[in-house]
Formats: C-alpha cells, sequence, structure tokens
C-alpha cells in the first residue's frame, strides 16, 4: 500500500510544485504570510487546543515494524520524485522560435530583449533568421534587421560558417543588388572573423564593380577599423599577404569595369597606407593601360613598391587549341573539351552554332557535360556558356527564352529589371501553352549544374536582352524604356549612380562600370523605327548615340539607310553612303602615309550597299537601286555568286525591271 501511495502523481512532483512556488511574484508570498499570520493569530482558549496542551509525550520509542524496509521501489520513487523543472532562458526560446519558423514572434521577442539588455546568446541558428530578412520584401528596416540578427551569430573562432544561404539570397537569390546590405553583410562577417575568404572576396568584388570608388575606399577603410579593433582584442590578425590580396582584389576589378584610373589611385593608396600590392596586379594594370601616360604612373608606383614576395601566381590554363571550321561534329567535340577551359576558348558564335548542329541530331549528353566542364572551370567560362546559349535562343526567334537565360544566370544590371520580372510572370502563367510551343532543351537550365551565385552580365549579355525586350513587348512600352537606356548610358559616361527620368526612388548607391552601353544596345531601337516607317527616329537614335561617344557602325547606319531607302526621302540614304564612301577614303589615305597603319578600317562593306538596294526595290525606286548596283560592282568588283544576299537582292531588281518594262 505504501509502495502504491508514493507512486502517485502528487507524490512524484510534490518538489515541482514546490519549485513552482518559489516562482511567484514578491505580491503573492506577502498576501500568502499575512494569511498565515492571522491564523496563528487565533485563540488558543479551545477545548482541542487546552487537551493537546496538557497530553504527555510518549514514554517508549516507536514501532517501527510499521515500516517497510528500504527498498528498490523506494529508491526509484525518489529518485523520480527528486527531478525538478529548470524553465527555459530568453535565449532558448528565442531559439526555439526561430527553429520552428516563427521569424515575426522571434524579431519582435529580440527587441524585447535588447530593450530591457538582456544579452543574448550567441548561436548558429540565427542565420537563418538573417537570411530570412532578405526574402521578406517591404519592411523599411530591412537592413538594421538584418544587420541585428546576423551580429547574433558565433565567431569564426567560436564556430566556422560557410554563409552559403545567406549569400546565396543577397548575391544569386535577389533581382536586385543592395549595395548597402552587401556592404553591411561585409563588415559584419569581418567582425566575425571572416577577413580572407570566398565570402569576404565576393564582397570585396562586388562593390569594385558595381559601387563608386569612394565606396569602395570607404569600405576599405571601414574593413581597416574592424580588422585593427579585433587585432587589439587579440581576436584576429590579418597577415600583410591577406592585406595585399585584398586591395590587390579590388584594384584588378575595378580596371575590368573600366576604372583604371580610380584603380591606380587605389594603388597609391595601398602604397600610403604600407600596404603591398602583388606583383601580378600591377603586370594586370599594364596590360589595360590605355596610354603611356598611365603606363608611365604603374611603373614609377611599382618602381618604388619593393619586390613583392607575396606575388600571385597565374593559374590560368596554358593550353591553346587552334580552330578549324572544317572539322567533324566529333571533331568539334574534341575541340570544344580541350578549348572551353583554356586561354584560347571558342567564340559564342560558334558554341552557339554547334549546340544548334549537336541538338539536331536529337542528342544532348555531350552539351551537358561541356556545360559541366565549363561551369566547374571558372566564371569566365561560365560567361561564355551563358552567351552561347542566348545566342542558340536568339537564332530560334525565341526572345523570351533569351531573357529566361539571362535572369537565371545574371545580376540584373544595366537592364530594365522591373520589365524583365513582369515578363517573368507573364511567362510563369503561360508556362503550359509555353512549353508546347519553345520548350527549353535538356542542356539548357539544367538544375543538375546550379549555379552558386549570379555571375556579372558584360555588355554583350546586355546587348542581347534590349534586343530580346524590345521584340517581345508592345509598343507603348518602347518610349519607357528607350528613356531608361538613356539613363544608363549617362550613368556609365559620366559615373554617376542611376537616376531615371520621373522616378519616385531616390538615386541607389548602385553605379554601373564604364562601357557598360555600346552601340548594340541602340540597335534595336534604331531597327524597329526603321522597319515601322519612322526613319527619321532612328536618325534620332543615332544622335543619341553620339552624344554619349558612342560611334555608329556599319549595322546602325545600314538600318537606317535602309529605312530612309524604303520608307523616307531617297536621297537622304544616298547621301548617307556618300558620307561613308568619304570618310572610307580619307581613313585609306591616312592609312597610306605611314602614320596611321594601325588606324581602323572603313565601316563599308557590302552588306551595307546590299541593305540599302533591298530597300529602293521594296520602295520601287528603280533609279537608285540601279545606282547601288553599280557602285557594289564597283568598288567591290561583285561578280555574281560571290554572296547570296547580294544575288538576292539583285535578283530582286532584275524581277523590278521587269515590271517596270512591261
Amino acid at each position: 500500500m505504501a509502495s502504491w501511495i508514493l507512486g502517485q502523481s502528487p507524490w512524484l512532483h510534490a518538489s515541482r510544485v514546490r519549485l513552482r512556488l518559489d516562482y511567484l511574484p514578491p505580491k503573492v508570498w506577502s498576501q500568502a504570510r499575512n494569511r498565515l499570520n492571522a491564523s496563528l493569530a487565533i485563540s488558543t482558549q479551545s477545548p482541542s487546543s487546552i487537551e493537546v496542551e496538557h497530553m504527555p509525550l510518549p514514554r517508549q520509542a516507536p514501532d517501527m515494524s510499521v515500516f517497510e524496509e528500504m527498498t528498490t521501489e523506494y529508491t526509484s520513487a525518489v529518485s523520480q520524485s527528486s527531478s525538478g523543472y529548470t524553465p527555459q532562458t530568453s535565449s532558448s526560446t528565442l531559439v526555439n522560435l526561430i527553429r520552428t519558423g516563427d521569424y515575426a514572434v522571434a524579431e519582435s521577442l529580440r527587441k524585447e530583449m535588447v530593450d530591457i539588455k538582456i544579452p543574448i546568446q550567441p548561436h548558429a541558428i540565427y542565420e537563418r533568421a538573417a537570411r530570412s530578412v532578405l526574402q521578406t520584401k517591404g519592411p523599411k528596416n530591412r537592413g538594421e534587421a538584418f544587420s541585428a540578427w546576423l551580429s547574433l551569430v558565433p565567431t569564426a573562432i567560436e564556430q566556422w560558417s560557410s554563409f552559403k544561404d545567406i549569400r546565396q539570397q543577397l548575391f544569386r537569390g535577389s533581382n536586385y543588388l543592395n549595395i548597402s546590405l552587401v556592404m553591411q553583410f561585409g563588415l559584419i562577417m569581418a567582425s566575425k572573423g571572416y577577413i580572407a575568404g570566398d565570402a569576404q572576396s565576393q564582397v570585396l568584388s562586388t562593390l569594385a564593380r558595381y559601387a563608386s570608388p569612394a565606396t569602395t575606399e570607404r569600405y576599405i577603410l571601414q574593413l581597416e577599423t574592424v580588422v585593427d579593433r579585433l587585432s587589439k582584442t587579440g581576436h584576429v590578425e590579418v597577415t600583410p599577404e591577406q592585406w595585399a590580396s585584398i586591395y590587390s582584389l579590388v584594384i584588378r576589378n575595378q580596371v575590368l569595369a573600366g576604372r583604371g584610373e580610380h584603380a591606380l589611385q587605389l594603388a597609391r593608396v595601398a602604397a600610403t597606407r604600407e600596404r603591398q600590392v602583388t606583383d601580378f596586379t600591377f603586370r594586370f594594370l599594364l596590360e589595360h593601360s590605355p596610354d603611356e601616360e598611365f603606363t608611365a604612373s604603374i611603373q614609377e608606383l611599382r618602381g618604388q613598391t619593393f619586390s613583392n614576395p607575396y606575388s600571385i601566381p597565374d593559374v590560368w590554363d596554358k593550353r591553346t587549341c587552334s580552330h578549324t571550321d572544317t572539322l567533324a561534329l566529333a571533331s568539334q567535340l574534341r575541340y570544344l573539351r580541350r578549348a572551353i577551359i583554356s586561354t584560347n576558348p571558342p567564340t559564342s558564335y560558334y558554341l552557339s552554332d554547334f549546340m544548334n548542329a549537336y541538338h539536331a541530331t536529337g542528342r544532348t549528353r555531350a552539351l551537358l557535360a561541356l556545360r559541366k566542364k565549363a561551369f566547374q572551370h571558372s566564371h569566365k567560362a561560365k560567361s561564355l556558356w551563358v552567351m552561347a546559349e542566348m545566342l542558340y535562343h536568339r537564332s530560334r526567334n525565341e526572345p523570351q527564352l533569351v531573357l529566361v537565360v539571362f535572369a537565371y544566370h545574371f545580376h540584373m544590371i544595366g537592364v530594365p529589371r522591373r520589365t524583365i520580372l513582369k515578363m517573368m510572370r507573364l511567362i510563369s502563367k503561360r508556362r503550359a501553352r509555353l512549353s508546347q510551343r519553345t520548350s527549353i532543351p535538356k542542356h539548357m537550365l539544367n538544375r543538375q549544374y546550379d549555379i552558386s551565385e549570379k555571375l556579372w552580365p558584360t555588355p554583350y549579355h546586355t546587348a542581347l536582352v534590349w534586343e530580346a525586350l524590345v521584340w517581345s513587348t508592345p509598343e507603348n512600352d518602347h518610349e519607357r524604356m528607350y528613356k531608361y537606356l538613356l539613363a544608363i548610358a549617362d550613368s556609365s559616361t559620366s559615373q554617376k549612380p542611376i537616376s531615371p527620368p520621373d522616378s519616385k526612388f531616390a538615386p541607389s548607391l548602385l553605379q554601373l562600370p564604364k562601357r557598360t552601353v555600346d552601340a548594340a544596345h541602340f540597335s534595336p531601337f534604331i531597327k524597329v523605327h526603321a522597319k515601322r516607317g519612322r526613319p527619321e527616329r532612328a536618325a534620332a537614335v543615332l544622335r543619341d548615340m553620339v552624344s554619349f561617344g558612342l560611334s555608329p557602325g556599319v549595322v546602325q547606319w545600314s538600318i537606317v539607310a535602309r529605312g530612309f531607302a524604303e520608307y523616307g526621302d531617297p536621297a537622304v540614304a544616298v547621301s548617307i553612303i556618300e558620307r561613308l564612301e568619304e570618310d572610307g577614303g580619307s581613313q585609306v589615305r591616312a592609312g597610306a602615309s605611314g602614320d596611321h597603319a594601325d588606324r581602323a578600317p572603313s565601316i563599308l562593306d557590302i552588306g551595307l550597299y546590299t541593305n540599302v538596294l533591298r530597300g529602293f526595290v521594296l520602295a520601287r525606286n528603280l533609279e537608285h537601286a540601279q545606282d547601288i548596283e553599280r557602285r557594289i560592282r564597283q568598288r567591290f568588283e561583285y561578280v555574281d555568286g560571290k554572296s547570296k544576299a547580294t544575288d538576292d537582292a539583285l535578283h530582286l531588281l532584275r524581277n523590278l525591271e521587269r515590271q517596270m518594262a512591261s
């Protein structure tokens, strides 16, 4: 019976009940104490109390036979009842909230703990909360919340982390490159001891390319301040080799962004701060030197810097391959396996043609293998392969898939981001119908070879995006898109943050590199105006190009001249050709003098004349069409059969002559 009673719940949890009473507020304890005192103050003159008072004490020892012996049954009951209840602390409650995904309540609790100054123990799970802030759109204090959660992760010494999820969301998962958040991420990592590594290198490279030079230099100063603070406490010690890698990486990326003067200035700043710059970086500056004065400045600075023992070796693969257009498909595949990771890679057009030819056979295994090889080698090889994929879809007249490939692999920089996202939403809504008409081949966007971070687009990639947008959006959107292109060109030329006209958003810290926009970006707008009977507006686009220091090429002149030949004043088309002939003749004479032997050749080619000839034929302007034929045969000594496009235009001219004669 005794064992049964001891095994019941009230006896087992007596200590637990007592602990709960210990945690009652002081007010409750005072009330209980007052009531106890009141009960003790009751009069003791009652009969029962008098009887107890005069009751004699027992004269013999109690009979112990009424109790059982101390057995294991009693021992187990006592051990169970002695286990006390330990309440959760605020930090453990915060961890459990994040573990269950209740981020809103966790954020509220974190703010309360900060307000009443309750310390929060570092924990690696706070990375999840920081990433959830990046995934949440709308809150104005997103940067503050992101910094608060990320600052709670352990240091690199306590528990090392790669921050893979945060980096993927910050650099790859977002469609907008937030420079402010990138800087906060890098500085918090530095405060945790992550000075040299992939994550910090990714931050430095991004800032060097897409932030203003002043912003980049300010970040490096803040980074040095954080490192000095950690060095004084003895937590982190950055070696001269690591500082040399940091400065050299930023300088090289600024050179690639077209900011050679700022890169040289940063090298001078590094010298004044007694920071090393690798000899490889100096050679890189010399290779991209624009003139002799710049070269002399680099040599002088290089001479002032003592011989650097921390030079980074050139790790590029030294294998080279020759290109032969007559190779069979299998031979081309063998060539591409070597060339795609060599210092002499094939062109993106060659890769695109190979994709078309190989995909026509119904096989994709080799393309998947080539894609994997390129993506595992370097960012340069990735960029080349994705450019080929975009050209592949362009050749198949699939502008929407050009946008899909770009948005999947690249940061949306130098392109109308909101317009592309709108197009992507429309594509997702029509995914079933789109897949029936233009399905993505298996070797495109294969999830098996996903990328860890988005790439930096080159002007070649963004030019294809602008072309795809012009031919896949309504015409009433073209004017707005063209104004945004002018804003991007102005930002790239003036090296100021983008500020689109009539924008309700303040200019961001994002600053585009030089040469972000070239003549190919304007070609789609020139072509759409010329094809739809607006040659004057096409000529206006050429004037805008010249205002930004961009020289129209043969493609742009050819489109405008054909527009005037087919829809406008034919005299303007002829005057364009005559002006180009004069400019070409002056270049030839200058080259013959020997002083300008390396001058660029004339932009005139037979394609321009052929395009204008076709325009005159379609406009049924026989006289001017015959004049262009005469120029073709005299200038290029053309005979039938040399060019299919020219032969087709001449065939149309013969038909027009017969129609006009009849």
